[in-house]
């Protein structure tokens, strides 16, 4: 029995110990996949990385693929409009040398001597040449419009300047119901050397003197509103100047020179 019992237990021992072996390996190899779970768990955001990376890659090389095969579309495209005028190009001249007339018109001999032919575009020089054509044409035109407008305004001016004030008609309105005001204002204007005009009555009343002008006469009113010591200047209104018979310049005493007070 005892011997059994030996024989067993070293049995027993052998079995043991190639246990501890077996569960040493295991450990030694769940330890190693651990490290690499972890290893592999830390590389996750450069993953993510590589993976957008790819990603980005891919849809970049799909973008220029599609490019390239609508530029291909278009050129093809492009190739078979101008295969369709060239087409339609030679019927019509064909029917026009059926009819005995040239196979160009004169338009097209023109446009193809410029270098634009048909389905073509105008050379660059010649586009140039066009363009400043056209601008020295239009500068031209609109020096030439300025010349004349303001060359007539500028000598409108120049006369206005060195005229006398013999050359300035001025009409007088009594714009109150004093009697006699417009007749003393006419004797101060001669008296001053200008041109005394038609001497009579405002339709309306006006409470301060005023001196209106026509259109282009501004430079006459101010010297009679200077002359007169009238601060205010005006264009000339409709009525006035229907009362003024004529003259470029009217003088509408007011109430404030009822009194004889300048106004």
């Amino acid at each position: 029995m005892l011997d059994l019992i030996k024989e067993v237990g070293s049995y027993a021992g052998l079995a043991a110990f190639l246990g501890v072996g077996v569960l040493a390996l295991l450990h030694f190899a769940q330890a190693r996949d651990v490290r690499r779970l972890r290893d592999w768990a830390g590389r996750a955001p450069e993953r993510d990385a590589e993976l957008v990376d790819a990603t980005s890659s891919v849809a970049a090389e799909r973008a220029d693929e599609l490019r390239r095969i609508e530029e291909e579309r278009r050129r093809a495209e492009e190739a078979r409009e101008a295969d369709r005028r060239a087409a339609a190009l030679r019927e019509k001249r064909r029917q026009r040398r059926e009819q005995g007339l040239p196979e160009q018109t004169r338009l097209e001999r023109v446009r193809e001597r410029i270098g634009a032919g048909e389905g073509r575009r105008p050379a660059a020089r010649y586009v140039a040449l066009i363009v400043a054509a056209v601008i020295v044409l239009g500068g031209g035109i609109a020096f030439g419009a300025l010349a004349v407008l303001g060359g007539d305004e500028d000598g409108a001016a120049k006369g206005r300047t060195t005229l006398s004030r013999s050359d300035i008609e001025v009409a007088v309105l009594n714009g109150t119901a004093v009697p006699g005001l417009a007749n003393r204002t006419g004797d101060q204007l001669e008296n001053g050397g200008f041109q005394l005009g038609a001497v009579t009555n405002s339709n309306s009343s006006f409470s301060r003197s005023v001196v209106m002008y026509r259109e282009g006469f501004r430079p006459e009113g101010q010297m009679v509103a200077k002359d007169l010591r009238i601060r205010r200047l005006q264009s000339m209104a409709e009525d006035i100047a229907a009362l003024a018979a004529g003259a470029n310049v009217a003088v509408v005493v007011g109430e404030d020179r009822a009194g004889g007070t300048p106004g």
